[in-house]
């Protein structure tokens, strides 16, 4: 059924989906793996379009593996990244063998997920002693204030486990890695289309986000380190 239904948004709003274009990119994380081994096979689990597999590729990296879960996202990650070794999957139940993955990847996806402690424990799983999680999630405490200001009730629907900094850490925790909040520089398109009308855009774009706390930040970048 989940399958479906985000295969049913891909057609509907193909403006706002991650399958057609990419909005919300995870500015952060990309500079943090710019730094990790091209021999490192990675995998991006809900890859969308596959428009970050196909930075990363063009980067060098060789062992590439994207996995999601609908159609619509395959076709359109064949297309982009015909390199990349793809995979049908729930995040939630990732059909890999243990200790198999040296960086695993995720940008706005776990909020979606109705399961995320067996996802993390997926995760933990199929990493490496010593491999990476990276991942963006929007931050639970702005998000639910801009939720409420726009009268948007479904935000549990969409996004059922939306996290703070300090209950992202517990949880990562919990799963057996280390964590490292990094510092975000710039809002994203997508989250300028979110500004009201009637404030300027053009001045959310210079905010200077990378001076502010990581708790006043709209998304939070985590890289998350499998302790041996």
């Amino acid at each position: 059924m989940r399958r479906r239904f985000y295969e049913a948004l891909d057609r509907a709003y193909p403006s706002w989906s991650n399958t057609y274009g990419q909005y919300n990119p995870p500015g952060a994380l990309l500079d943090r793996l710019a730094r990790f081994p091209r021999s490192a096979r990675l995998m991006e689990v809900g890859a969308g379009g596959g428009f970050i597999l196909e930075r990363l590729s063009r980067l060098g990296f060789g062992h590439l593996i994207g996995v999601d879960l609908t159609a619509t996202t395959l076709t359109a990650m064949r297309q982009r990244v015909p390199e990349a070794a793809l995979v049908a999957a729930d995040v939630e139940y990732l059909p890999f063998a243990a200790a198999t993955m040296d960086v695993v990847l995720s940008s706005d996806v776990v909020e979606h997920l109705p399961d995320l402690d067996g996802h993390l424990a997926e995760v933990a799983r199929v990493l490496r002693p010593g491999g990476s999680y990276l991942l963006k999630t929007p931050n639970r405490r702005l998000a639910e204030l801009y939720y409420r200001v726009r009268g948007l009730y479904d935000a549990y629907f969409w996004h059922p486990s939306m996290r703070s900094c300090a209950e992202l850490r517990v949880d990562l925790d919990r799963h057996g890695f280390d964590v490292e909040f990094l510092i975000s520089s710039s809002l994203t398109e997508a989250q300028l289309r979110k500004i009201p009308f009637g404030v300027s855009r053009a001045l959310a774009a210079r905010l200077p986000l990378g001076r502010l706390p990581v708790g006043w930040h709209p998304h939070l970048e985590v890289v998350a380190v499998r302790r041996a």
